[in-house]
């Protein structure tokens, strides 16, 4: 089988570029990237047609996206039979009570303000590196 890899849907290249370094700190794993919600769930159905949705470890979920915002990402991850149990954590700058509260009825596994610290990413992955 295929590595594993982490599933990023950042819009702002600065925080992409910032999570993967510490991605890297915590993690071995690929990292694949979508930069607004309409190209992450291209690609998570695409993913979920081809089988190598398997290989996603974790999807890192921003909310704050253009064309499809993060929360109706998170509903059709949700909604997809092969998808629906990915582990989803959201990564945001939005403290929105009911934002909260949706992504948490929605299961995710956490909810993490940015900046994204190393001790919050060895939380959701409890790995296989030294940083």
């Amino acid at each position: 089988m295929a590595q594993s890899c982490i599933f990023l849907v950042e819009d702002n290249p600065d925080d992409a570029f910032l999570v993967s370094r510490i991605i890297g700190k915590v993690c071995s794993e690929e990292i694949v990237l979508a930069r607004d919600g309409e190209e992450a769930i291209q690609l998570l159905l695409q993913m979920a047609e081809d089988g190598s949705y398997r290989r996603i470890r974790l999807v890192l979920l921003d909310l704050k996206l253009p064309k499809i915002n993060g929360i109706e990402v998170l509903q059709s991850i949700r909604s997809s039979g092969p998808l629906r149990d990915l582990p989803v954590a959201v990564l945001t700058s939005s403290d929105n009570e009911t934002d909260q509260e949706r992504c948490r009825a929605l299961g995710v596994l956490e909810y993490i303000f940015k900046p994204l610290g190393v001790e919050a990413l060895r939380r959701l992955l409890p790995l296989d590196k030294d940083a």
